[in-house]
């Protein structure tokens, strides 16, 4: 009976043994979701994506576009910002975004520096999440103002739609946008939901919502989504300053990169070769052009001077 129980407890030992490890296999094969910060690369991209990508998988995107103040990242109070958030979801079964595949999407569409320009990156909820704030005069980027007072308001929904077109299958599927310090606020381009010139405390703001499920079109274009008449709270608090929409930069659009040529060094050093042996054969051809003009030099002086001999004699 004491060995039958030895026996048993040795097997239940064994057994523990091989699930801890079985565990232990399974953890280090899953793929790591933890939440937390993804680094933002200060290089841009030096060459297009490889599209399509993510194949396989449904991916889901949404932008939230910000115009009025917010606390910035290394500053010690809110900040006049135009504020850009996108999230990226994997809708498949059980499936979310990796620490590695967010990195590899900041890499791609957001990486770089430049004035007035902060990103930040973070898995969080099983999202990639990527948050950009543009500060200063970065922000005519997003917004024109005319000497009238009439201001126009536009996220960069043209490069936001490169990016949705570039994986194997994305719904860009909401767009919401919100500005503060206009009045008389409307919304282009056929929102499903918009509140607007809400009062606050001493200016108004406007949201405009494009949300594909209430049957709405996201925009496509860059023609500006608000406008509006600026109030005093613009120009007083917000900083803002009369001029023409401008480029937006950073990012570097990657579908716009051009990858440097690259040179074959044996190509190189075949015409590098080449080179050689057609100076060589230049050398020898003028080498022997030189040879030939001698000799017939010789040949004529020697003529001549027989010719002279000759005619001495016969004098």
């Amino acid at each position: 009976m004491m060995v039958m129980k030895g026996v048993g407890r040795r097997v239940a030992r064994w057994v523990a043994c091989v699930a801890v490890a079985a565990c232990c296999v399974a953890g280090a094969a899953l793929p790591a979701h933890a939440d937390g910060p993804v680094p933002v690369p200060s290089t841009p991209p030096t060459a297009a994506p490889n599209t399509p990508l993510f194949p396989g998988r449904p991916i889901h995107m949404r932008a939230n576009f910000e115009f009025g103040e917010r606390a910035v990242p290394g500053q010690q109070r809110s900040q006049p910002t135009a504020y850009l958030l996108l999230v990226f979801s994997d809708w498949g079964k059980g499936r979310s975004l990796t620490e590695q595949e967010c990195q590899d999407l900041v890499s791609t569409f957001w990486s770089g520096t430049g004035p007035d320009y902060q990103v930040e990156a973070a898995v969080k909820y099983d999202d990639c999440q990527i948050e950009a704030y543009y500060l200063g005069e970065a922000r005519h980027a997003f917004y024109s103002l005319d000497e009238s007072g009439h201001m126009q308001v536009r996220p960069p929904m043209a490069y936001l739609n490169q990016i949705a077109t570039s994986f194997d299958n994305l719904v860009f599927d909401r767009l919401n946008v919100d500005v503060k310090g206009l009045n008389n606020a409307h919304c282009n381009a056929n929102p499903s939901k918009e509140d607007l010139d809400l009062l606050l405390n001493i200016t108004h703001m406007s949201t405009c919502v494009w949300d594909v499920g209430d049957g709405a079109t996201i925009p496509t274009t860059d023609e500006p989504l608000v406008e509006g008449d600026v109030e005093d709270y613009f120009t007083r608090y917000l900083n803002g300053t009369v001029g023409p929409f401008t480029e937006l930069n950073p990012p570097i659009n990657p579908f716009t990169v051009t990858p440097a040529p690259t040179t074959d060094p044996a190509a190189g050093a075949s015409a590098a070769a080449s080179g050689d042996q057609s100076q060589r054969g230049e050398s020898s051809s003028m080498g022997l052009l030189i040879g030939i003009g001698a000799a017939i030099a010789v040949l004529l002086l020697v003529g001549t001077g027989a010719l002279v001999v000759a005619l001495r004699r016969r004098k």
